[in-house]
């Protein structure tokens, strides 16, 4: 019987699945998602959006956590909304009612849906790990991924609407773009 040297092979296949489950790259560009609405709606370009805060959820429409979600984010919506908060859902289970979420819910901001294959590509999941639902992204007023979270992450537990309002809060925060005032000299 013949001796193989494992650790030639383990070590490199090891190496190439940590490529693989690397964490996503924060912050980076949004791409430009387009969401499919429901009953022929025009579709959502989340372009549509830039200037404002948005708030991503990659949802199951069955899902009670991502349903959890979506309250929370309805509440904070509409709170902090008329600060430029724009919260946008999209379900990635085929055939998901979307509208009966809505209703259901008593959402007041847009919920469509797009393929799995989105979602993975959007959030930079790896392809070798489990999607746990919600997903949910924060992209801030320069259309940059600045947050995202996985279902099971603690962002979504016991605190999840004070983690949120705290996300918020920072990232709506106004710019001080503005030159201090400079004190006018008194010449005698």
């Amino acid at each position: 019987m013949q001796r193989r040297d494992f650790g030639k092979i383990l070590i490199p296949g090891m190496a190439a699945a940590g490529t693989l489950l690397q964490a996503a790259d924060i912050p980076r560009d949004a791409p430009d998602l387009v969401i499919t609405m429901p009953n022929g709606r025009a579709p959502i370009k989340l372009s549509q959006f830039k200037g404002k805060v948005i708030g991503l959820e990659f949802i199951l429409t069955y899902c009670s956590h991502c349903q959890r979600a979506s309250r929370t984010t309805d509440i904070l919506y509409r709170e902090y909304g008329p600060k430029g908060f724009q919260p946008v859902a999209a379900a990635i289970n085929p055939g998901g009612d979307t509208m009966a979420y809505v209703r259901d819910l008593n959402l007041t901001f847009p919920v469509g849906s797009v393929s799995q294959d989105t979602c993975t590509s959007f959030m930079q999941h790896p392809a070798m790990l489990r999607l746990l639902m919600p997903q949910m992204a924060f992209i801030d007023r320069n259309f940059k991924v600045v947050a995202q979270y996985s279902g099971d992450a603690p962002f979504f537990g016991e605190s999840e609407e004070k983690n949120m309002r705290e996300l918020l809060d920072k990232l709506l925060k106004p710019a001080s773009n503005a030159a201090p005032a400079k004190k006018a000299s008194k010449k005698s």
